[in-house]
C-alpha cells in the first residue's frame, strides 16, 4: 500500500469511528419532572480546589456538560447559561448555582477550565459558577451514571458536520481529538432532585431555563 493510499485509509477509519460514536449518542431525556436524584460527589473546581456537592444544598442547580476545546455547541451553551443568569431576579440569582462538568478530564486541567469561563464572559471568581473536573473514573460516575449523559473521546476528524464556533482556547491547545456528548442541561432542585432535562442545551431559550429555575423552587 503506497503512502497516499495508507493516509486515505487512516483518515477514512478515523471518520468512521467518529461517525459510529456520534450514531451511538442516545437521545437526551425529554423535559419531565421526577427524574431521580443528582449524584453526590467531591471533585475539583476551576481553581484547583476541592468542591463537594453538599455545598449546593438549598440551591437550584443549572447543570451542563462541556468540553472546553469544543468548537461547536459548548461555547454556545456557556453563553446561553450566562444569558439565563442575567434574566434571573436578584433573589433567584442568590438561590441559583451554575454547575458545569468537564467531559475531558484527562485532557483539560483546572487552568483550562478557568480560561474557558473567562473566554465566554463568565468570571471564574463568581461564586455562582463552578466548572468541575476529576479523574476519568470520577467524571464517568457523575456524568454518565449519575446524570445519564453520554460522552466519548473520538479522534479527529469528528462529526457529522456541525456548526463551527470560534474557540481561541481550542486553537491554542491544538488537540487532535473531540469529545462527542449529549448536548444537555439539567435542572436540580434545592433538595437534590433532578426536575428537568433540556435536550438542546445550546438552543433552549433563556426564558425557558429561567422558568425551569423558578419551577424547581419549593
Amino acid at each position: 500500500m503506497n503512502r497516499s493510499v495508507a493516509l486515505a485509509a487512516a483518515a477514512g477509519t478515523a471518520l468512521a469511528l467518529a461517525l459510529a460514536a456520534f450514531a451511538l449518542l442516545p437521545p437526551s431525556h425529554p423535559a419531565k419532572p421526577g427524574l431521580g436524584r443528582a449524584p453526590a460527589y467531591v471533585l475539583t473546581d476551576q481553581h484547583g480546589h476541592p468542591f463537594s456537592s453538599w455545598s449546593l444544598r438549598g440551591q437550584v442547580q443549572v447543570v451542563a456538560f462541556l468540553f472546553p476545546y469544543c468548537t461547536t455547541y459548548c461555547p454556545l451553551t456557556a453563553r446561553n447559561l450566562l444569558l439565563t443568569q442575567r434574566r434571573l431576579t436578584p433573589d433567584l440569582r442568590r438561590r441559583t448555582t451554575f454547575v458545569l462538568f468537564n467531559v475531558d478530564p484527562s485532557g483539560a486541567a483546572p487552568p483550562r477550565l478557568s480560561a474557558f469561563l473567562t473566554q465566554e464572559g463568565i468570571p471564574p471568581t463568581d461564586p455562582r459558577w463552578h466548572y468541575l473536573t476529576g479523574s476519568p473514573t470520577q467524571i464517568r460516575r457523575v456524568v454518565t451514571t449519575g446524570f445519564h449523559v453520554f460522552y466519548r473521546k473520538v479522534p479527529e476528524p469528528t462529526t457529522p458536520p456541525q456548526p463551527d464556533h470560534p474557540n481561541p482556547l481550542a486553537s491554542r491547545a491544538a488537540v487532535d481529538y473531540d469529545i462527542v456528548h449529549n448536548d444537555t442541561i439539567a435542572i436540580v432542585s434545592p433538595t437534590g432532585t433532578i426536575t428537568t432535562y433540556f435536550p438542546q442545551a445550546s438552543t433552549v431559550p433563556p426564558p425557558h431555563l429561567a422558568q425551569a429555575v423558578r419551577t424547581a423552587l419549593p
